[in-house]
């Protein structure tokens, strides 16, 4: 158990100096070979994204948070939305990350994430790239914050979330509209304008409302 521990403390501490701008990817490679969570880290995308857990609070400032968290504070008001049959205000948060914006159901690739996600009600390990394990119209709103242009198969993921949505909930997708980091770039799939965005979501089936905030794209998606 030492050993592991020790080698794990010494994965971090690299991680820590590549974020940094030292490269010391073969270090990296090599200590990943000997730990179960990071192996075929960087290429293996589940591995990829379990190391990005412990530097992820380091990414996103405290003050795209608050926005982000205050974009979204509608979807925990129950005056705010009415949904028959809605007893309690039950949010899916799709490749949820280590960081959860409401009180949510977190679904995510990544173990690593999940348990240091603090804001999860209940975390399920998953690919949002398969058909989601959850029943019709279960939750009353969806969401997936930075997530969208790391999925290959955009409807196929829209019609998931159509199928698990109530009538009336609301699918809240955050983007950044500027590019991302030449290391995060390398995992992403896809990268379109706010017009684009909104046209695939509107061909989903949903009613939509989105809009720009300090480099931010936030799409608001409701099934009537």
């Amino acid at each position: 158990m030492k050993q592991t521990i020790d080698v794990e403390t010494k994965f971090m501490e690299s991680l820590l100096e590549f974020n940094y701008g030292v490269d010391v990817t073969s270090r990296l490679k090599q200590l990943a070979k000997k730990i179960s969570w990071a192996k075929g880290w960087p290429e293996k995308k589940t591995s990829f994204w379990n190391a990005e857990a412990f530097m992820w609070d380091h990414k996103i400032n405290k003050e795209k948070r608050e926005l982000v968290r205050s974009e979204l504070s509608f979807l925990s008001n129950n005056r705010s939305i009415k949904i028959q049959g809605t007893k309690e205000r039950k949010n899916l948060d799709l490749g949820c990350g280590s960081y959860s914006y409401l009180p949510s159901v977190g679904f995510d690739i990544s173990e690593k994430m999940l348990s240091f996600n603090e804001n999860c009600r209940k975390k399920i390990q998953g690919d949002i790239e398969q058909p989601l394990p959850f029943k019709d119209e279960e939750f009353p709103s969806v969401t997936a914050v930075f997530v969208l242009n790391y999925v290959q198969n955009i409807s196929s993921l829209l019609s998931e979330i159509y199928r698990v949505l109530k009538i009336d909930g609301y699918f809240v997708a955050v983007l950044s509209s500027k590019k991302l980091n030449d290391w995060q770039r390398q995992k992403e799939i896809n990268s379109f304008q706010a017009k684009k965005w909104a046209n695939i979501t509107r061909e989903a089936g949903f009613k939509l409302k989105f809009y720009e905030k300090e480099n931010l794209l936030f799409l608001k998606c409701r099934k009537c």
